[in-house]
């Protein structure tokens, strides 16, 4: 809860779908990575649905549909378990827009479906309190109530305060009940793109061209992009005018489509302060629905002036290549230590890369890699806590005790208030005989989590072997306690 009310991650909903794929798989990662493509699958489904309602043409719909299905920027959403918070928003979010759409055209019965399910979309990811924003867009550019004679502005005001009723009733329960608020204060410390808001915004440009490039021309892919990546080169540039161009081909519904993808991308362009990379894949999965209605309705304009041929042909082209990219880019994700190592490959100036490469080379037994690793991440943050600690725990195990101690002494100094660097600096600290030093960070690891079985029964072994058989007894009675 507490980790919860700090990130401001409030995501009942996957979290719930997580844990009914532990029981239902027995944790197995098969029933996770199901999950996510059967949620791909369906939030296809709802584009092909969508796109149909709106260009009321069912190839182009079909041409749209496809491009989501096969597009390589997907790949990080659907291999990344962690990732289904935008596959969630994205099925629910879709799922209440078609069901807005029949009750804008008449079908009465779907209003209570479309705000319960966006209700639900509230608690997959805080994205979707923008839905309101962009269907609003969509209403004034593609009109779903042309029948009715009142106002433009009147006819939205009925669904406007339904969905801000609903938002309030979702933002009473997250902060009133559930205690959780929008993690304003951690994300702005951990903040790759500066803690103030003026700093986040110069980057808007670069960011957007980065999204526009990875629509239009989604290679190659990144599973970090790193802040040296700010300064798009001039292919980044040229492709995001071209995918302008492209979107103003398609008119007012280019112009609905990229206003749908800016409108969903506004958190991570600058407007909010996100912690760890400063842009990413994931983030491109609902706002690329708007890519895909662009796509559409080109097919669409050249099917009605007579070309339907050669927009078939173009069609299948474009979705070939996108399915080759999506092909050649999921291997990348079938293990840590290859995502990891694609990572450190594209963004090798990243000390957080560098660390977690080090951890996925040690669980696959290359302890030289891993070592390798550390050091790189401990030469570019000297102040990493979790780097210091994993290469003075890799030293000790080498043998190399005063290199150890040393790291972890440092790792200690960087975060005196993680009990286990204490735990880590007393082994190798005993191992070296000191055993006064070894005993004061036995006990401080202790006081800082008293839950931590291992300290205790390191400082039992010390006792012990200094003879002190009244201090052992009382520390491996704490021990049976925990187990």
């Amino acid at each position: 809860a507490e980790f919860l009310a700090d990130t401001g991650y409030h995501r009942p909903v996957v979290l719930l779908s997580l844990r009914l794929d532990d029981l239902l798989g027995g944790g197995a990662a098969f029933m996770f990575h199901l999950t996510n493509v059967l949620l791909h699958l369906a939030a296809s489904v709802l584009t092909l649905l969508l796109l149909r309602a709106w260009l009321r043409n069912t190839a182009a719909a079909l041409a749209g549909a496809l491009v989501f299905a096969v597009h390589p920027a997907h790949v990080e959403s659907v291999a990344f378990v962690s990732g289904r918070t935008d596959l969630w928003v994205t099925v629910l979010g879709l799922a209440a827009v078609l069901a807005w759409t029949s009750w804008r055209r008449g079908a009465h019965r779907a209003g209570p479906a479309a705000l319960l399910l966006f209700f639900l979309s509230l608690f997959a990811k805080e994205s979707a309190y923008l839905l309101p924003a962009a269907l609003l867009v969509i209403s004034a550019l593609l009109p779903q109530d042309a029948r009715d004679p009142r106002p433009w502005w009147r006819r939205q005001a009925g669904w406007l305060g339904a969905a801000a009723l609903t938002m309030g009733v979702a933002a009473a329960l997250r902060l009133g009940v559930a205690g959780v608020g929008f993690g304003e204060a951690a994300a702005t410390a951990g903040s790759r793109l500066g803690a103030d808001l003026a700093t986040r915004l110069g980057h808007l440009p670069a960011l957007a061209a980065w999204y526009l490039r990875l629509l239009l021309v989604p290679w190659p892919l990144n599973a970090y992009w790193s802040a040296h990546h700010l300064a798009p080169g001039v292919l980044t540039w040229a492709a995001a005018v071209a995918a302008v161009g492209i979107v103003a081909l398609a008119r007012r519904r280019g112009a609905a489509g990229l206003s749908w993808t800016f409108i969903f991308l506004l958190p991570v362009l600058g407007f909010a302060p996100l912690q760890g990379a400063p842009f990413a894949e994931r983030f491109l999965y609902l706002p690329s629905f708007g890519w895909c209605l662009v796509a559409g309705a080109l097919f669409a304009r050249a099917a009605d002036a007579g070309r339907r041929r050669a927009a078939i042909a173009a069609t299948a082209a474009l979705v070939l290549v996108l399915a080759i990219a999506t092909v050649a880019r999921v291997p990348v994700w079938k293990d840590d230590a290859t995502l990891f190592t694609d990572m450190a490959r594209r963004s090798p100036e990243e000390d957080i890369v560098q660390h977690n490469l080090g951890a996925a080379l040690h669980r696959a037994g290359d302890s030289a890699g891993s070592m390798a690793a550390y050091r790189r991440a401990v030469a570019m943050a000297p102040n990493h806590e979790p780097s210091l600690r994993a290469l003075g725990v890799a030293e000790g195990i080498a043998g190399n005790f005063e290199v150890s101690i040393d790291l972890l002494r440092r790792a200690v100094v960087a975060d005196p208030k993680r009990p286990e660097s204490h735990y880590n600096y007393a082994v190798i600290a005993n191992q070296l005989g000191r055993v006064e030093l070894a005993e004061t960070h036995f006990r401080r690891a202790i006081e800082l989590r008293p839950d931590y079985a291992l300290p205790v029964a390191g400082l039992c072994e010390l006792l012990a072997a200094r003879g002190d058989a009244e201090g052992a007894r009382r520390q491996l009675a704490a021990l049976q306690r925990l187990d």
